[in-house]
């Protein structure tokens, strides 16, 4: 190298050196991001109460969220389509198995032949017999799960609602990220296979699945593999990601797998809950390194019944018993993002201040809110407990009670950290509605 470029690179790294210190924790951070998103919107693909929970959450943080379903009587995949305005990338998320027509599918674990760049081809291909091994093969239940993906229809039509291929076609230069969890992470990946084999480039798509079984054979897995970016996130202990290797012979995962402890509150490691469980709090670790590493805080745009008021936040009380502590760093990260979405302006102090109401005074925030969570262990049930939070609202110049709050969740669907953000969700839909009555 000559001097000159030499000396100039030296430069280059003694001007910007922060910029080169968080690069990588950046990356990190946003692909904790991406596979945060990738398991609310999984989750929000089933239809029970976690679904319902997801799929409200996200719309509250401005995700226009269009559920597809199968008409009355028909087995088969249904999906969710997420995007957000100013976005780069959404979500196409399939559910995993919730009925018996699912589970049908399921231990259909003969193989079809898979290849061709059309439909009609892939079709031809599937019901082809006698076709060897050495060819690409796949799961033949996952493989009539997707099948049905075009007698899938939108539930609930709206004005902006695109269908899938019209969507695809709009969203060139926007990225997919196929993604489900079981059931659907299988078929995520084989759709993503598709996809690819249709045309789609690597730039284009990619999958994330959480507890996935394998899709295919090992002709499958080397085809794909090079040309298909799959994320197969998978928690210690959970059966299914090995299921069909080890009870049924010929099947190959592929793509970079990420392994998580199981949640210490979920007893079967296979839950959906674990892993968003998991997927939150590996999104606040690596948010923490990092904004060490010297990456801003990331904005929060308001969502709709944000509070244009300012608010002096106290820090969270911490009433938690012994064996939860653990979550307490975790609630009160999801708690302050909560503040930072719903009020203009926020200040919280590091400390809980010797006078909190001069010090909110002297800040010129308009409110002060005190928080604390709390846990009552129900009686006679293993690891499940009552998450509660209460709020207490003051006016920053009186010192007088503007309103007081509690609200209480149970983990028997959900975990600690789960429930408790469930309960500051709802809790804040009181506030926001609240502070509007205060300020007309």
């Amino acid at each position: 190298m000559k001097p000159f470029l030499r000396l100039l690179l030296v430069l280059c790294l003694l001007i910007y050196p922060s910029a080169a210190a968080w690069a990588g924790p950046q990356e990190d951070y946003e692909e904790a991001y991406k596979i945060y998103l990738a398991a609310t919107t999984s989750a929000a693909a089933y239809s029970d109460r976690l679904g319902e929970l997801s799929t409200r959450y996200l719309e509250q943080d401005g995700w226009q969220i269009d559920h597809y379903v199968q008409p009355q009587g028909r087995s088969g995949v249904r999906y969710l389509i997420a995007q957000k305005k100013n976005t780069p990338f959404y979500f196409i998320a399939i559910v995993g198995t919730e009925n018996e027509k699912d589970v049908k599918l399921d231990l259909k674990v003969d193989k079809v032949y898979f290849t061709g760049t059309t439909d009609e081809e892939i079709s031809a291909a599937a019901a082809k017999k006698n076709v060897p091994d050495t060819e690409p093969k796949v799961h033949k239940g996952f493989y009539q799960f997707l099948q049905a993906g075009p007698t899938a229809t939108l539930r609930g039509p709206r004005q902006g609602s695109l269908a899938l291929l019209d969507l695809l076609a709009a969203n060139k230069d926007r990225k997919l990220y196929l993604t489900g969890h079981s059931l659907g992470g299988a078929a995520a990946t084989l759709g993503g296979a598709r996809l690819i084999s249709s045309g789609m480039t690597s730039g284009q798509l990619a999958v994330i699945t959480f507890g996935a079984p394998a899709v295919g054979n090992a002709a499958f897995a080397s085809k794909f593999a090079p040309i298909l970016p799959v994320t197969r996130v998978v928690q210690s202990g959970d059966p299914v990601t090995g299921a069909l290797q080890t009870l049924v012979g010929g099947y190959q995962q592929f793509g970079r797998e990420i392994k998580w402890p199981a949640p210490a509150f979920v007893s079967d490691s296979h839950q959906l809950t674990g892993y968003i469980d998991s997927a939150i709090k590996n999104y606040y670790d690596k948010r923490r390194l990092a904004m060490e590493a010297g990456m801003p805080l990331p904005a929060f745009p308001a969502f709709a019944g944000s509070s244009q008021d300012s608010a002096y936040i106290l820090p969270l009380k911490n009433s938690l018993p012994e064996n939860l502590t653990s979550e307490f760093w975790y609630m009160n990260e999801a708690l302050q993002d909560e503040y930072r979405r719903t009020f203009s302006r926020q200040v919280t102090p590091a400390d809980m201040p010797n006078s909190w109401q001069q010090a909110a005074a002297a800040s010129g925030c308009r409110w002060v809110i005190a928080s604390e969570v709390s846990a009552s262990r129900v009686k006679q049930e293993k690891n499940t407990y009552y998450i509660t939070l209460t709020q207490t609202i003051y006016d920053a110049k009186t010192g007088a009670v503007a309103d007081t709050a509690i609200y209480s969740t149970g983990t028997y669907t959900l975990t600690p950290l789960e429930a408790f953000i469930h309960a500051f969700k709802e809790m804040n839909i009181h506030m926001s509605t609240r502070l509007a009555k205060t300020a007309v």
